[in-house]
């Protein structure tokens, strides 16, 4: 994605040290961020294929002026989702330090072969506010668990918020603490919160419709970062069919 930027300017980055969980904040004029948490053969195969996929998808909305629409198809939203999870995955891993990584090597494999996103994962799409002459981006994951004394139904969930320019995507994945609970009930993907469907817009579990672009209202600097860690801490209520 980064080619898409002009050449020879100088950027401010801000950057995770994972095993210190500090941000740091520099400047250059080149910009390289390398996941080390890939294989060169899936890096420069399937991954950049996929991002390349991507490029021809949203490169003529990143850097638009508002009041022009684009119409996003289903299958170009597959292509979005798909994205945001395998950032969702990456991000995983370069927080994993000595867990084991929250998607199934089977989750991972069929990803890998198929683009398959597993269920219980969900992707929503915002557009920030343009800020002209101005280039602009992160990336930040989170996680957490629910801890109700005694609920079957107590879970885990991780999520990824990236940003690039115009677009903004976060993805949020969840599955059950029991391991017997998750024979007989499949994950649940979470739904776009009231609040912010005038803003954001869900494309993944897709619903087969056409998507009309950008949504109704952008997000400023401030709201930006409070719907980068709207989920960091979530009320919800499940209701299951006896």
């Amino acid at each position: 994605m980064i080619d898409l930027l002009p050449p020879d300017q100088r950027y401010i980055c801000n950057e995770r040290i994972v095993t210190r969980d500090e941000y740091i904040r520099y400047q250059r004029r080149k910009i390289k961020f390398v996941a080390r948490a890939v294989c060169t053969p899936c890096n420069n195969g399937w991954m950049s294929d996929l991002e390349g996929t991507l490029k021809s998808v949203i490169a003529d909305v990143l850097v638009r002026e508002l009041g022009t629409i684009k119409v996003f198809t289903p299958k170009q939203q597959e292509i979005i989702a798909a994205f945001a999870f395998k950032t969702l995955v990456l991000a995983n891993h370069k927080d994993l330090a000595n867990k084991h990584p929250f998607f199934t090597r089977e989750h991972r494999f069929l990803f890998r072969r198929m683009l398959a996103i597993p269920p219980g994962v969900s992707v929503f799409m915002a557009t920030r506010e343009h800020v002209t002459g101005r280039y602009a981006g992160f990336w930040k994951s989170f996680s957490g668990d629910s801890k109700e004394k005694g609920a079957a139904y107590n879970y885990w969930a991780y999520g990824c918020t990236w940003n690039f320019q115009n677009i903004v995507l976060q993805s949020i994945g969840m599955k059950w603490k029991s391991y017997s609970y998750r024979k007989i009930q499949s994950p649940i993907a979470f739904p776009e919160l009231d609040e912010w469907k005038p803003a954001s817009v869900q494309i993944w579990p897709s619903n087969g419709l056409h998507l009309d672009w950008p949504p109704e209202y952008c997000l400023g600097p401030d709201t930006l970062f409070r719907y980068r860690d709207r989920f960091e801490t979530l009320s919800v209520r499940f209701r299951f069919r006896s």
